[in-house]
Parts: structure tokens; C-alpha cells; sequence
């Protein structure tokens, strides 16, 4: 470089530096114009237009509250009192490519990235502003407006993306994410002209995002496993296929963990099946395949009703070679193709037709969002009935017992059965314990050792192996490691690259593996002895044998030696963390070696730059200075040090007392380090994903590891409830139908009562005996809730847990129908009465020798007459049948009674009460409630207490009361 200023003109003024040059650009230069489709769209567009699943022949989710009504209000009634004229500006070329991008997807909002922020532009702008209460910069709304110079938009910072997503996600709406995909260094460098390059970099809907726009911006949101796990979190996306008048068939995928659920069952008119499977499932996105019958309205009915917020589209039933080929299609375009090309022949040899045709329109419908690879997987696919397997509870015995939700307060866990058992420490194992609920054991064999297991757990025998084991899983679930997701998000991006996992989250994910396998490589052999042992439990031996053979493997380790894990955990600066995250010294990570020489070589050099400029101003501590993101900047004191500058020096920024500077050398330089410095990242994002692709190799391996420790942490879950509560006792299996508990009492209510005194029952259901017990008593008397303690202590025992008593004799059953309460159902358009009858015509059409049978008050919805008639009916009919179930019968009708002494395995009971003597004020008793059961009929409901209790006024139960002794 020069030492001396060069000749050129002096510039006199400060100001002289902010005249435009003609080496900047500061507009964008336009690219090719492309002719755009002719599209016409609604002035006003409503925002079910942009929800999630809304269509014209789907019912449409509810609108969501608008933020600020009023000033969206006065922003269009300014655009229509205003009246402006036609418009003749160009479109600037970003609006060109908007515009694009807006036609060829329609059905989504899009947050399109611009520099540092994220911009919504027209409708979708509108829905910004009133979903998101952020600014919105009037303009026109529709493509094809030009009542504005340019179109309407909102803008949030790109560092809270994420933030602002997910709440339009949670308010229905489908987004698609649209990024710069090359940086302004590379287009500089690389000498590219025209607009920068953007394309739709993610999809996403309440169900299937992940967090991944979670993964840049500013490290404080920044932070692993902050995805929201408010409901729709672990919801599944669900395919409807209808075949005939009958036959059903679904798919569920389940994205954020990789689990497939699949069914076919034939139903009634009444989709009694088809409803228990959304009770369990709970679907926010649902897929109905039809041939255009008028059964896919039904069905759209079902979903609603199960699942209101639910979004409903329909697709046209494929044809069985249409099928075949668009499965084949697919599985030969994976990456992995070697690996997965063969799962064609397997869904369409192994699965009903209708099954795969419920899967190749998953994969189409996933295929957006970048998670249809989820069906490479076939070890994740699992039936949803098998009944060898699991016990049936149908909807209806979901809801009576809250198993999952009560009726009254469904956003709240407590008082429900998953409540009371599920004391995980890990999210796997939560939802592993959630199948465990939903679908009880039936083998008596394998309930044995499941109650085994617990028992071994509950007693504390642990050796030290155990207790270690323990630890770990309980530090996995309190550093919030989440195993199961973590690892089928490493499956995502390996084959879709995109940014679905965290580095920072891919190692805590084999660090967790890491830690669960070191226990049994740190006690091997020995431990598994010791535990044999001092244990009796077989199943749980075979399980610690199984995660032994698996820390044999030698794949975790090795992984995580790639990985530097102190560059890994620090997210204060993403970009450090990407260039640092691997231990540089394997051969695979050569590419980014290479471009960290590249950029100490051009540092070097302006460092030698620097030595320059300090001779040719004088000043030998000169430094580089930055200013909020420029950098290599030399500043120089206003005045005549800056007049003596050569005018090629680029003025950057400045003050009122120096002014800061690029001389062109270091310009130069500067552009070929920002350059390499985005190449750099740029190949250590290849190296990255090629290194999920590894991991993923592994997939198999991984995943029986987390299922393994899965159902540990459920044994240790069901062995904690009660533990320190003497009350709570194994059940004794038999092959015969019996149930036989002594002193019971109802576990959720127990344990609700908490200081209080629950008072406890005992059970004696068997064939011998009292196969059919018909209960009757006072309102209010305890009726409904022992009959439900005798339904859960059954289910809770096949479950594998133990169960609040003094002792429980039980047989197994393949079933539990429970028919209680009625209600109007207008969404189905049926009255209370329809609705009790067609449910108990559903338990008569399906129940087996080995079920047990719950009847709730049945002919209440009719009048009198018919309604003694029914219940004595279909009691017979129960007393009767070859069958001949368990049943416990709830009844108001006294003179049901009589079936006593025409069956002996029938027999009368009531929830004992005491008569105290009439006031001076009444005309009738006062009742004491006892809770307990006891052997006879009881004529009397004694409903004028319960309404005196409810506050009807006396005068009002006198009447009643002098009405009743008049017609009894």
C-alpha cells in the first residue's frame, strides 16, 4: 500500500461523505419477469380462509378472538371513505416475488424473511395484525390491488419468529416459513446480481411443527426443548378410509414421536368404533378418504364431536394400482433408497388395502412439511386393537371413569386415572404409560409378571445397579431430556436437511444415551448377577438383560467422540457453536478445516493490512474497531486527519468527533472473510447433516434403548403409587370371572380424600354367586361410585398396578361397558333417550363371557312406564344370555326387584342410609348417607332430600311431597 495520500480530489466536508456513490446500490435489481397465472381473489379475505383444514365441503374451526377489532375496523374503513386512485407505480421486485410465492401457496400465511425480519404482506398481513397485535403499514391486500404504491405488511424480528408462529399455529393457521437462501457475502462474492434467492423453507401446522424455528435467533428463546407442549404438542394426524356401508380403516401418525397407529374394524350407523378410536387418539388434523358417499358428513360429525377444534379435510379414494404405484414412487426417491426400497412390497403384503391407501395419503399430506420419511420406519407401526392382547374400553368407559379427562374440567388431569398412576420421570415414558392405561393386559401370564415387577420395585429390593439406573432416568426427566423425539427429529433432518434438531439437543441426546448405557458397562455381568439374585421378578431380569446386549454396542460412544461438548452446550453465539461443534480431528470433517484456513489466511492478511495503515497514519496502536455489526473499521478524528485521507477510503459510519472507515484493501478482504466465514457454515451444516445421517443409521439400535427405558420407568411409576400406603395391595389373579375385594375403595376418590375419610366396600362379583348385582338407594348415595371403583380396581389390576384394599381376588376380563349418565347430543341430532339406547345396544351387541358389564339407571330418558319396561328387559336379557357377563345394574325402579327370586345368581342390593325422625318444620325424614352396601331393595330415591339440598324451596318439597304420598 501507498504511504503517501494519493492525488486525487479532497472531500472538505463531513457531509461529503454521505453523497451516493455509484458503486452502491441501494435499490435491488429486478430479475426476469415471469408471466403469473390470472387469479382473481376476494376483496376481503376471512381468516378461515387461511385456517388449517378449512374447505368448502369441511365444517371450519371456530374463529379465533381478534386482538384489535377496532383498529383493523378503522384501517379499512380509511381505505374505503379515502377512495384513492389507481395506483401507477412498478412493483418493487420483492413484491414481484411475493406475489409468486403467494399464488402458488394460497392456503398459507407466509413470513417471508427480509434482511432482519420477518414480513407479512396484504391478507396475510391482516391476519398478522389481528392475530399478533403488531403494526400493520397500510397498502393494498389483494395480488391484484393497486389502490396503494405498494402492498400492505406487518414485520416482526426475525430472532422472535418463533415466538409469533406459534401463536398463529395455535389459532388453526397453516405457515409456511420463506428464508433467504444465500447470504449477502456469497451473493457478493460469488458476483451474483437480482433479487436475493428465497424459497419456502418450512411448513408447518399446530401438529406438526417441532420448534424449529427455535433453532436461530436470540439465544435467550433459544434454549433446548422449549417447544410448546400445550395439547397439540403429541397430537396425532389421523386418515380416515371408508370403505362400505361397514368397514373402516385408519392411520394415525403421531410426527413429534414417529409412532403409527393402524386399524380395520367394521361399525354400526352410530360409528360407536370409529368414535372410540378418536376418544383415544385424539386427532388435530384429520384426513377422510371417500368415494363420495354421504358417510364422510357422518364422519366429519364424529370427528367434531370427539375433537371440536379438529381440522377436517377429505381426499378422493385412490384406486388399489394408483395406490401400489405412488408408495413405489415414493420409497424410491429416499435418500436412503438401498435401505427403505423394499417397504412398498411390505405395506401392500403385510397391510389391508385400505390401510396403505390411508398411508400413501399421509405421505402426500406430510410430504409439505417435511416428515412423510416417518414411514421408513416400519418398527413404529403398531395395531391399535388385537384382541389376544389388549383389553376393550370403548369411549364411552373412557369418559364415565375419567380415565384420561373429567367431564367437567377436560384441561385439567386431576381426579383422572392417568393422573393417579403416572408418576414418570420421562416424556417417553409417559406416553408409553398412556398405552399401558389405554389398553390393558389380557394374558393372565403376562399381568403376573407385570404385577411381579412392580412388587419387586415396590418392596425396595434394589441392588446397587438398579439404584443407579434409576438415578439416571430420573436426571434424563428432570434435565428435560426427551429421548423418543429427539431422535426421530435426527431422522427428519437427515433426510429432508432441514432444522428440525438443535446441535446443542443432538448432543444431550446422545449424552443421555451415553449415560443410560454406562450403567450396565459399569457393573456388566456382576450387576445382572447380584440382581438375579436378590430378585424374583423375570421381567424385569429380561429387561436389564436386553439393555445390556445393547451397551455392547460400541455406536454412542463413538458419536459422541466427534462431538466438542463445551462448543456444543454454549448457545450465546449459534454461529461459534457451528464451526466449533466437532472435534476437528476426523478425516470427515476435512471441508471445514479447509475453510477455517481459508479464513485465518485472509485475518492474517489484514492483519498485515493493519501494520500498513498504522505507517501511513503514524499511529502504531491503531486497531480494528466494530461498530454494532461492521467490523475492520478504522476510525480517525474529524478534521484535518480525515481531509488528508485518499478518497477511495470507504466512509462506513461516524460521530460528530470521528469518522470511520474501509480503505479498499481491507474492503476487499473484509467481503473474501465474511465470504469464507459463510462458507464456513454453510460446510459445517453438510457435515452436520451428514453426521444425523449416521446417527440415523443407527435408528433401530437407538430406539430400543429409549423403548427399554420406557417401560422401566413406567414399572417405577406404578410402584409408586401408594407406595407409602399400607392400604394398597397385589391383586391374586384366577382363570375364573371374579371379582373379590375386601374393604376396596374407589382409587381416584381415595386418593382425592387425601385427610379426609373415604369409606371402603367390599366386592363379591362371580359366576357362582352374585353374577348380577342390581343396586338401588337414595340420590346421592354412593351407587354410581361403587360401581365404577368395582370398573377401575379391574382395570388398574391388567393394567399392572396395585390397587387400595385389604385383599383383591380378581379374574381377567377382555372388556369393560359402562353405560351412565345420558345427555342430549344435538351435534349427532339425537335426544337423551336415543342416546342411552343406542349405547346399550351397543354393549348388548358386544360384550363376551368375559366382560364386565356397568348399567347406569337405563329407561330414565323415557316415560315410567316404558322405562320399566326397558330396564327389566334388558336386565333379563343379561341374566339370560349364554354369555352371561359380570354385571352391576343401576336402578331407580324398585320393582325390578322381583328377578331376585326368580335367579339365583341375581341379587339385590342398596347403599345403606339412616331415617332420622321428621322435623317440626317438614313433613318428610332426614337422611344420613352410609356409603356402604347392603343386601336388599330399597323403595324409596328420597329425592325431596337431594332437592332440599339443592335449594328448592320448602313450600315447593311440601307440595311434592304431598303429590308423592298421593300417587304411591
Amino acid at each position: 500500500m501507498a504511504k503517501t495520500p494519493g492525488s486525487g480530489k479532497k472531500q472538505r466536508s463531513i457531509s461529503a461523505f454521505f453523497t451516493p456513490r455509484a458503486t452502491v446500490k441501494a435499490e435491488l435489481p429486478l430479475p426476469v419477469e415471469k408471466s403469473p397465472t390470472q387469479e382473481t381473489l376476494a376483496t376481503k379475505r376471512k381468516l378461515s380462509q387461511f385456517q388449517h383444514g378449512s374447505n368448502g365441503d369441511g365444517e371450519e374451526p371456530p374463529s379465533p378472538k381478534k386482538a384489535k377489532p377496532a383498529k383493523l375496523a378503522s384501517f379499512r374503513n380509511a381505505d374505503k371513505t379515502a377512495q384513492p386512485k389507481t395506483s401507477k407505480s412498478k412493483l418493487t421486485p420483492l413484491e414481484k416475488q411475493f406475489i409468486e410465492l403467494k399464488r402458488a401457496n394460497a392456503d398459507k400465511i407466509l413470513a417471508i424473511q427480509v434482511g432482519y425480519k420477518f414480513k407479512f404482506f396484504g391478507n396475510d398481513a391482516v391476519v398478522a395484525l389481528q392475530l399478533l397485535n403488531i403494526m400493520l403499514i397500510r397498502g393494498n391486500l389483494e395480488l391484484d390491488e393497486r389502490t396503494h404504491d405498494r402492498f400492505a405488511y406487518c414485520s416482526i424480528p426475525d430472532n422472535r419468529l418463533h415466538i409469533h408462529l406459534q401463536r398463529l399455529l395455535n389459532h388453526g393457521m397453516k405457515v409456511g416459513v420463506v428464508k433467504q437462501t444465500v447470504t449477502a457475502a456469497i451473493k457478493s462474492a460469488e458476483s451474483k446480481s437480482g433479487l436475493f434467492e428465497r424459497q419456502i423453507t418450512g411448513v408447518y401446522t399446530k401438529a406438526t411443527y417441532m420448534g424449529d424455528e427455535m433453532l436461530t435467533g436470540d439465544p435467550s428463546i433459544n434454549r433446548s426443548g422449549q417447544v410448546d407442549e400445550s395439547g397439540e404438542a403429541n397430537s396425532y394426524i389421523m386418515a380416515i378410509h371408508e370403505g362400505d356401508a361397514k368397514n373402516t380403516a385408519i392411520v394415525a401418525v403421531q410426527p413429534v414421536t414417529g409412532d403409527i397407529i393402524y386399524d380395520v374394524f367394521s361399525d354400526n350407523s352410530s360409528k360407536d368404533e370409529l368414535e372410540t378410536r378418536l376418544a383415544y387418539l385424539v386427532p388435530s388434523e384429520v384426513l377422510i378418504i371417500n368415494n363420495g358417499s354421504s358417510m364422510s358428513h357422518e364422519t366429519q360429525k364424529i370427528v367434531k364431536l370427539r375433537n371440536p377444534s379438529a381440522s377436517v379435510q377429505f381426499r378422493v379414494q385412490k384406486k388399489q394400482l394408483e395406490v401400489q404405484a405412488d408408495l413405489q414412487k415414493f420409497f424410491s426417491s429416499v435418500e436412503s433408497n438401498e435401505k427403505v426400497s423394499h417397504l412398498s412390497d411390505h405395506y401392500q403384503l403385510n397391510y389391508h388395502a385400505a390401510v396403505c391407501g390411508c398411508i400413501n395419503e399421509l405421505i402426500s399430506y406430510l410430504s409439505e412439511f417435511q416428515l412423510s420419511n416417518v414411514f421408513t420406519i416400519p418398527s413404529n407401526i403398531s395395531s391399535f386393537t388385537d384382541s389376544r392382547k389388549y383389553m376393550l374400553l370403548p369411549a364411552n368407559t373412557l369418559r364415565a371413569l375419567d380415565i384420561f379427562e373429567v367431564e367437567d374440567n377436560p384441561s385439567s388431569r386431576k381426579g383422572t386415572l392417568i393422573w393417579l398412576l403416572d408418576h414418570t420421570k420421562t416424556k417417553s415414558g409417559s406416553r408409553l404409560l398412556h398405552k399401558w392405561i389405554s389398553r390393558p393386559l389380557v394374558n393372565k401370564d403376562e399381568i403376573e409378571e407385570r404385577l411381579t415387577a412392580v412388587q419387586t420395585l415396590r418392596d425396595g429390593r434394589f441392588v446397587h445397579m438398579l439404584d443407579v439406573l434409576k438415578s439416571t432416568i430420573q436426571k434424563l426427566g428432570k434435565d428435560g431430556i426427551d429421548l423418543d423425539r429427539l431422535l426421530i427429529k435426527v431422522h427428519y433432518s437427515a433426510e429432508y436437511k432441514n432444522d428440525k434438531i438443535a446441535r446443542k439437543d443432538v448432543y444431550l441426546m446422545l449424552k443421555g444415551f451415553s449415560d443410560v448405557l454406562d450403567v450396565f458397562q459399569k457393573f456388566g455381568e456382576k450387576g445382572l448377577s447380584e440382581f438375579k439374585a436378590a430378585n424374583t421378578s423375570s421381567y424385569l431380569q429380561d429387561l436389564l438383560e436386553k439393555m445390556a446386549e445393547l451397551a455392547k454396542e460400541p455406536h454412542v460412544e463413538q458419536l459422541l467422540g466427534l462431538i466438542n461438548s463445551s462448543a456444543a452446550m454454549d448457545t450465546s453465539n449459534l454461529n461459534d457453536q457451528k464451526t466449533k461443534f466437532f472435534n476437528l480431528g476426523d478425516d470427515r470433517f476435512g471441508s471445514i478445516q479447509q475453510e477455517q484456513d481459508n479464513i485465518e489466511a485472509v485475518e492474517t492478511q489484514l492483519g498485515e493490512e493493519l501494520n500498513s495503515i498504522r505507517l501511513f497514519l503514524n499511529r502504531p496502536q491503531l486497531q480494528y474497531i466494530s461498530n454494532l455489526k461492521d467490523t475492520h473499521l478504522i476510525e480517525v478524528r474529524n478534521g484535518k486527519n480525515v481531509d488528508a485521507l485518499p478518497s477511495d477510503w470507504l466512509k462506513i459510519s461516524g460521530t460528530k468527533s470521528v469518522s470511520r472507515f474501509r480503505p479498499p484493501e481491507v474492503s476487499r478482504l473484509h467481503k473474501e472473510l465474511n465470504y469464507h466465514q459463510d462458507k464456513l457454515l454453510k460446510v459445517c451444516d453438510e457435515c452436520f447433516n451428514k453426521f444425523l445421517k449416521e446417527i440415523d443409521s443407527h435408528y433401530e439400535h437407538l430406539h430400543h434403548i429409549v423403548s427399554n427405558v420406557s417401560v422401566f420407568d413406567c414399572l417405577l411409576s406404578l410402584a409408586s403409587v401408594g407406595a407409602e400406603d399400607q392400604t394398597y395391595v397385589k391383586p391374586r389373579l384366577v382363570d375364573e370371572q371374579v371379582v373379590d375385594i375386601k374393604e376396596g375403595n374407589h382409587p381416584i376418590l381415595y386418593a382425592l380424600a387425601q385427610n379426609s375419610t373415604y369409606v371402603p366396600n367390599n366386592v363379591d362379583l362371580s359366576h357362582d354367586k352374585n353374577r348380577v348385582m342390581i343396586i338401588t338407594g337414595p340420590n346421592m348415595g354412593g351407587k354410581s361410585s361403587y360401581v365404577k371403583q368395582v370398573a377401575l380396581s379391574v382395570i388398574m389390576t391388567q393394567i399392572g398396578a396395585f390397587i387400595p384394599c385389604e385383599s383383591a381376588t380378581l379374574g381377567v376380563f377382555d372388556s369393560v361397558f359402562i353405560r351412565m349418565g345420558a345427555s342430549d347430543n344435538i351435534l349427532r341430532g339425537k335426544s337423551t333417550f336415543m342416546v342411552e339406547m343406542a349405547e346399550s345396544a351397543s354393549i348388548i351387541n358386544s360384550f363376551t363371557s368375559k366382560s364386565l358389564v356397568v348399567l347406569d339407571e337405563i329407561g330414565r330418558g323415557t316415560g315410567t312406564s316404558d322405562g320399566i319396561a326397558l330396564a327389566y328387559s334388558i336386565l333379563r336379557y343379561m341374566i339370560e344370555s349364554d354369555q352371561k357377563p359380570l354385571t352391576l345394574f343401576i336402578t331407580h325402579y324398585p320393582s325390578l326387584h322381583v328377578l331376585e327370586s326368580e335367579f339365583e345368581n341375581v341379587k339385590n342390593y342398596h347403599m345403606s342410609f339412616l331415617e332420622t325422625n321428621r322435623g317440626t318444620d317438614q313433613d318428610w325424614p332426614e337422611v344420613v348417607f352410609l356409603y356402604k352396601l347392603a343386601q336388599g331393595v330399597v323403595s324409596n330415591s328420597y329425592g325431596l332430600n337431594l332437592a332440599k339440598l339443592a335449594g328448592i324451596p320448602v313450600d315447593v318439597i311440601r307440595n311434592a311431597h304431598a303429590q308423592s304420598d298421593f300417587t304411591r
